[in-house]
């Protein structure tokens, strides 16, 4: 209706002064026919507008007087040309998305450095230091690594929150005292440090802070309360030791059989897969990168175990070895790309096989192994 407010002032406009000025049919006459004009030609806008719009609006299924072939409404690029469609036109695949984020060497002492600083971690998160009285405020659980102390959770009442690496923030009686085995409290009576050890061996400490002040009397009940966790981390710590290689951190053989036996009698099927890099000086690290990242991707089980020097092993179910070839071409491909060039021999054996023994389970993979390293040497 706006457009006709134009022709209707224009039209008022002339008529005003026609009456006010001079009068004349003929000029009048002139003055309403331009103006009919106008809002004719107006209207014939609007018309066409609607009907742009009607068309546009129409389903795939109406006919407006020319085939249209029914199609949904894309949003696209108009610089980005379309691609052309084919009956044979295979998918598109998804890029990969890289494996070795950081350097392996790296990646490989910071995965051994780490698992000191699980242990301590699950075991306080998995039994958290009770809030014994209303004086304290919060706690900040600190583990050792052998050398340094280092923030790893914070905790208030119906809250753990996990943290950084913060160094510790006291003085240095209070930090004698902890390395001392023995308990301590600040200067400013704000903080009340509880180390935790057992056996001589010390594995962090609680920081308990209060708003009000710490006293001597106060110290028996909080270091008697937190041997529940030094045990707990303890028994941890002999667990690690005996399903764990000392250096590698991976699992070891003794591990490596009991779980193997377990799996063998299970109904599940698994393919016993062994590992040896060749011509490479980390073959280490590179079983350390294998484990993670194997793990992180849901492609290697439990995990890697160490039943050598550079001998590992992996028992992967068949559901999930495709997925696992996948992964381990491309892991490959990638340390070789960043300078870490390595063959590695593989040994496979698979339970299915009817009547096969464990023993013979086992032996097969070696055997099979074997021919794998003879291959490469030839």
């Amino acid at each position: 209706m706006k457009r006709y407010t134009i022709p209707t002032i224009f039209f008022v406009v002339g008529a005003i002064l026609q009456y006010t000025i001079y009068f004349s049919w003929v000029s009048f006459t002139l003055l309403t026919v331009s103006c009919l004009l106008l809002a004719l030609f107006l209207y014939s806008l609007d018309f066409q507008k609607q009907e742009s719009i009607e068309k546009q609006n129409l389903g795939p299924g109406t006919n407006l007087g020319s085939d249209l072939s029914p199609q949904s409404d894309v949003v696209f690029d108009t610089n980005t040309s379309l691609p052309t469609e084919s009956s044979n036109a295979e998918p598109e695949t998804k890029p990969k998305e890289i494996l070795w984020k950081k350097d392996p060497i790296l990646l490989a002492r910071e995965s051994v450095h780490l698992e000191e600083r699980s242990l301590f971690s699950e075991t306080v998160k998995e039994f958290p230091f009770p809030f014994l009285t209303d004086k304290v405020t919060s706690i900040q659980y600190f583990y050792y690594d052998g050398k340094e102390f280092k923030e790893c959770y914070w905790q208030k009442v119906g809250m753990m929150v996990e943290t950084d690496d913060n160094p510790v923030e006291w003085e240095e009686y209070e930090e004698g005292k902890i390395r001392e085995l023995l308990p301590a409290i600040s200067f400013d009576k704000r903080k009340l440090y509880i180390p935790l050890t057992m056996n001589a061996h010390l594995f962090g400490f609680l920081c308990f802070s209060t708003k009000e002040s710490w006293n001597e009397s106060d110290i028996q009940s909080f270091w008697e309360k937190s041997t529940t966790i030094s045990e707990k981390i303890m028994a941890k710590k002999e667990y690690f030791k005996v399903t764990k290689h000392p250096v590698s951190k991976l699992f070891n053989i003794s591990h490596f059989y009991g779980m193997a036996k377990s799996e063998f009698e299970s109904q599940g099927k698994v393919t016993l897969i062994l590992f040896k890099f060749i011509d490479t000086n980390f073959q280490s690290e590179i079983a350390i990168g294998l484990n993670l990242l194997g793990k992180q991707n849901a492609v290697l089980g439990l995990g890697l175990y160490q039943l050598e020097d550079n001998v590992y092993a992996s028992m992967i179910s068949n559901d999930r070895l495709d997925d696992f070839t996948e992964f381990f071409k491309q892991f490959i491909e990638e340390l070789d790309s960043l300078g870490y060039p390595s063959e590695v021999a593989i040994g496979y054996s698979n339970k299915s096989i009817p009547g096969i023994k464990f023993d013979v389970w086992i032996k097969t993979a070696y055997k099979s192994l074997e021919e794998s390293i003879l291959y490469h040497a030839a």
